[in-house]
């Protein structure tokens, strides 16, 4: 990309994102979860208008990342109840209450931006389901994103594992996650699930083997110390 193009469209981004933080003000809690609270929505139909889709995409990863990797504030111990009342054929209508309740559609977001960000579906996906007690929003977000992406097979085996992880089945998400886990955009949240989950069936092998993966390669200091506690225990 052009230094005088992506200037624009930081110029851009800019002057939307501002416009966009003072609409929010006066949008009820749904509008303000549609508009993905006013920080963003304004901002990539911008960069659309630019040409800049991929950046679009990059720059909602980001915030997803941000967004969920950051407290909340003023909703400690809020409930997990969600309100599907207004689901009519749109996913992101169906996100009311709960924890991190933008997570979602901001995913949403980034895969209209570039259906093929697979980092966000499954972040999100796997966030939701298996962190957050939510499988059914990992399962919309995993719709979602197969209906924009039919043939990827990451999204098929998480669409699997979270259908078995609420029945239960260990066995059967650790078969459907293994592949997953070794794409290397595969967030290390799902490897460190696929770690535990060999603890819990007593894998001990493949466990030590995944936490040595994650320590070595993650950037991401909670991670690798994780990864230190559980190989300290499983040694």
């Amino acid at each position: 990309m052009k230094p005088l193009a992506l200037a624009a469209g930081l110029l851009v981004c800019t002057g939307l994102n501002a416009l966009s933080t003072r609409l929010a003000s006066g949008f009820s809690p749904i509008q303000a979860r549609l508009s993905l609270a006013g920080d963003s929505a304004v901002e990539t139909a911008g960069l659309f208008s630019l040409g800049m889709r991929r950046l679009a995409a990059d720059l909602g990863l980001v915030r997803l990342l941000i967004y969920y990797g950051s407290p909340e504030k003023g909703r400690e111990g809020a409930p997990h109840g969600h309100d599907h009342g207004h689901d009519s054929g749109h996913p992101e209508l169906a996100w009311e209450g709960g924890h991190y309740p933008e997570l979602g559609p901001r995913a949403l977001a980034v895969l209209d931006a570039d259906p093929t960000m697979s980092y966000a579906a499954l972040y999100s996906a796997g966030a939701l389901s298996f962190n957050l007690g939510r499988p059914d929003d990992g399962l919309k977000v995993l719709e979602y994103a197969l209906s924009r992406d039919p043939d990827n097979r990451q999204f098929q085996g998480m669409l699997a594992a979270i259908g078995f992880h609420k029945k239960g089945d260990s066995a059967s998400v650790i078969r459907l996650l293994e592949p997953v886990a070794a794409a290397a955009d595969c967030p290390t949240m799902l490897k460190h699930l696929l770690a535990f989950l060999y603890v819990k069936t007593g894998d001990r092998v493949k466990a030590v083997r995944l936490y040595e993966d994650i320590h070595d390669t993650t950037r991401d200091e909670g991670y690798r110390n994780l990864a230190e506690q559980a190989l300290r225990k499983l040694r």
